[in-house]
């Protein structure tokens, strides 16, 4: 509090209004970050201890192991809802494979798949290589360890041409039932198609040049 304005002869009469600006300016501070009418905070805090019955407008915080962004959150109110994509595509059979076009120059060494799903699930019976023309889209592999086809390992076309030859990954069918792969598609050619990166993975997988 600022008392600069209070000295030994100031008139008993000031003192109040003196005192009274004073936490006008305090309540203007404390306005910042709460809001009185709804009494919640409104801007991030860091505290230690448990916090019961709190309600806040949060930017990013992790509540009971669970991360919530940008929006209002109660913070004894749990919702769970199911994944239907993924479930749909690890307990159903594929069906999404097609055979190359040879008018676009797609490697008939290859089946295709034209990505507009999160997961597709892929056999080893056939190598598989994906298509799309979004630059920036990503998917999830999962790989069919339940329908292994001898020894043969899961390949998947990466990129269609490098220097004449097209870069593959990899995955063994022993490694295939712990394997898992996001792609990212970076480059798209319409004569050739779609080049992928590996953005992320979990499991044993090789690339190679063929």
């Amino acid at each position: 509090m600022n008392w600069k304005h209070l000295y030994l002869t100031t008139p008993i009469t000031q003192t109040p209004k003196i005192l009274n600006d004073n936490f006008t300016t305090i309540e203007e501070y404390i306005n910042n970050f709460y809001d009185g009418s709804l009494s919640y905070l409104k801007v991030p805090l860091e505290t230690t201890g448990r916090v019961k019955g709190g309600r806040g407008e949060f930017v990013t915080s992790v509540v009971d192991n669970l991360i919530v962004k940008s929006q209002f959150t109660n913070l004894y109110e749990n919702t769970t809802t199911i994944d239907s994509d993924f479930y749909t595509e690890w307990k159903g059979p594929d069906s999404s494979t097609r055979t190359a076009d040879s008018s676009i120059m797609e490697n008939t060494k290859f089946r295709y798949i034209d990505v507009n799903q999160p997961y597709y699930k892929i056999a080893n019976d056939v190598s598989i290589a994906f298509s799309c023309d979004e630059l920036g889209q990503e998917f999830q592999i999962i790989f069919d360890a339940c329908t292994i086809v001898g020894n043969r390992p899961f390949n998947i076309l990466l990129d269609p041409s490098v220097n004449g030859t097209f870069k593959i990954m990899r995955v063994t069918a022993a490694d295939s039932s712990l394997a898992w792969v996001k792609l990212i598609a970076v480059e798209y050619d319409a004569s050739w198609g779609t080049t992928w990166l590996i953005k992320q993975y979990g499991g044993s997988l090789v690339t190679s040049l063929i």
